[in-house]
């Protein structure tokens, strides 16, 4: 659960940062990945820095659903939690994300990005869970 929190305050922590110094860091990410981006057919720095950036809500997102795994649904399977508890604390966190960016100068909120960031998380979730499934299959 401790990682959990870590990483749900990293997470907020990089919504704190104002627009311009997020754009920056936006923009040495692009830097690093434009041949990718080229490559899948991304050009223009406008629709890279709108991909990159989008990747980063996604992937953060599967992280924090990969960690809500067993931060929440091992132990509500053990009945020390109630099974509900877990899916809806990671689908109020990037709620409360977007509610953060929208105080922020220079950053916005967006509904696009709640939903961005729920797929992520039930990604990360899917993914971890396929895992220790697969896992426990094979220790059987």
């Amino acid at each position: 659960m401790l990682v959990f929190c870590l990483w749900v305050a990293f997470v907020w922590g990089h919504s704190l940062v104002q627009g311009p110094e997020s754009s920056l860091e936006s923009s040495r990410v692009v830097a690093i990945v434009a041949p990718l981006l080229n490559a899948l057919g991304i050009t223009g720095e406008a629709a890279m820095s709108f991909a990159v950036r989008k990747t980063a809500h996604f992937l953060e997102y599967a992280v924090l659903g990969a960690m809500g795994v067993p931060a929440f649904l091992l132990p509500a399977r053990e009945g020390r939690l109630p099974r509900w508890l877990g899916p809806l604390v990671v689908a109020l966190i990037p709620v409360a994300d977007e509610t953060i960016q929208r105080f922020v100068p220079g950053r916005e909120s967006s509904p696009r990005d709640v939903l961005i960031d729920l797929c992520g998380a039930v990604v990360g979730t899917l993914v971890l869970s396929l895992i220790l499934r697969h896992r426990d299959a094979g220790a059987a």
